[in-house]
């Protein structure tokens, strides 16, 4: 089996499909048998696509400017010159 720390250095192999099928099986028993490498591993597999969302997401200037307005007046009520 392999530990823990192995199957995050694993991960990238892993889902490229470059880890050898003995790794890839022993790094499927480990997933079986660990729910916080589940969660992990599913948090790292889920990052490229979240972050492609969110860098596509576009703010709507109504919200960019109430944003903005509202850091402003607390950069004025906390006695910065910001």
């Amino acid at each position: 089996m392999i530990s823990c720390q192995q199957l995050i250095e694993y991960c990238l192999d892993y889902i490229e499909g470059d880890l050898p099928d003995g790794e890839q099986a022993r790094f499927r028993r480990h997933l079986g048998q660990c729910p916080d490498c589940v969660t992990f591993f599913e948090t790292y597999r889920r990052t490229p696509e979240v972050s492609r969302t969110a860098l596509g997401t576009t703010m709507p200037l109504s919200v960019k400017e109430s944003v903005g307005a509202f850091l402003r007046q607390r950069c004025k009520g906390d006695g910065s010159s910001g």
